[in-house]
């Protein structure tokens, strides 16, 4: 449930407008908790792949981390595109 909420959160960041320190702050926190998730979700799932068989919850964590990383590219993009797109200021 808890992984459910952290990429709604995140993917959410992208459609709403927030402050510019609480933007970053929150891009960070995404960022830092999608690596580390990430990371976790590796090493899970290469342990559970040796020592046990079927489904493990190591799956989950990689997904999660997986998903709050390309938020944040996501993130990237859109800010390319609206520089790209965006009228020269006069």
């Amino acid at each position: 449930m808890v992984y459910v909420l952290l990429v709604i959160a995140a993917w959410g960041s992208l459609f709403f407008r927030l402050p510019v320190w609480l933007s970053i702050l929150s891009s960070c926190a995404f960022l830092g908790l999608g690596a580390v998730f990430l990371l976790f979700g590796l090493a899970g799932s290469y342990w559970d792949s040796h020592m046990t068989s079927g489904d493990s919850a190591a799956t989950s964590t990689l997904v999660t981390g997986v998903l709050l990383l390309l938020s944040r590219a996501a993130l990237v993009v859109k800010l390319i595109l609206h520089a790209l797109v965006a009228p020269p200021e006069p």
